[in-house]
């Protein structure tokens, strides 16, 4: 079985908050002890406490959008190297390395560094057992407990992951020294968002990130190439006390409407 090289390895550290390190911090736990709600509502109490939450909703609401960076190494992993990381639920450990971050930015911890290469000119349905090993079997899990426990819509949790996969992609499609494989990357990219179907997602009939893929969620409002989101993730009714993100469709509204 392979593993990540030590460039591979420092690449996620600095950009996806992977880490080898641990912490026994209440915020550091296993994953897989995240499907037990009991254990779910106590930790996103916990998260609640750290980022001054107005409320379990928006406490689980921040949470995915911290566990997104997660999500980001697994994806970048298959678009960049062509390697499947072990991205199950009991792999994977939440570890909050820094005690006085008041906005609490956790690190992520593969137990078994384990790597399956796509086989060469088989790479399509490599690539669906992928994306199924990724949101089917680990992410909408995930939010499916998260729903039962706070009631915190999929529609927002979908969207604050959507936000993060759009960045990374973008990201990768704007660096030159991957300008090689920009097609595939490309072309990852158009199938997650647009032709991947629902069944690799979880539970659906159609793929989740469809509904946010709107050439009209641009920012007009600031004449900016900036997705504006249709759901707002709450992360006003936190520590930043009262401020929206740049792309809150709420924030965007109030600024269309002071310019008519």
């Amino acid at each position: 079985m392979k593993q990540f090289n030590e460039a591979e390895l420092k690449i996620l550290k600095e950009n996806y908050r992977l880490t080898i390190a641990s912490n026994p911090s209440p915020l550091s736990i296993k994953v897989i002890e995240l499907t037990n709600e009991i254990q779910l509502s106590e930790y996103l109490l916990k998260v609640r406490e750290r980022i001054e939450a107005a409320n379990l909703m928006v406490a689980a609401s921040l949470f995915v959008k911290r566990y997104s960076f997660a999500v980001l190494s697994a994806l970048y992993s298959m678009s960049v190297w062509n390697k499947r990381l072990n991205f199950s639920l009991e792999n994977v450990s939440l570890e909050t390395l820094d005690e006085e971050d008041v906005f609490w930015l956790p690190s992520f911890k593969l137990h078994e560094l384990s790597v399956e290469e796509a086989a060469d000119g088989n790479r399509l349905p490599w690539r669906d057992s992928v994306l199924q090993h990724i949101f089917s079997n680990h992410v909408d899990v995930l939010f499916t407990h998260i729903i039962k426990v706070c009631k915190l819509t999929k529609l927002i949790m979908w969207e604050n992951l959507y936000v993060y996969v759009c960045w990374m992609y973008e990201k990768l499609l704007n660096d030159t020294s991957l300008s090689h494989i920009h097609h595939q990357i490309q072309e990852d990219f158009q199938y997650i968002l647009k032709t991947a179907p629902g069944h690799l997602f979880g539970s659906y009939h159609r793929n989740p990130f469809l509904r946010y893929d709107k050439a009209n969620s641009k920012n007009k409002a600031e004449d900016q190439d900036t997705r504006v989101r249709q759901t707002c993730c709450f992360a006003y009714l936190t520590a930043m006390k009262g401020q929206h993100c740049k792309i809150c469709p709420v924030s965007c509204r109030r600024r269309q409407a002071g310019e008519k």
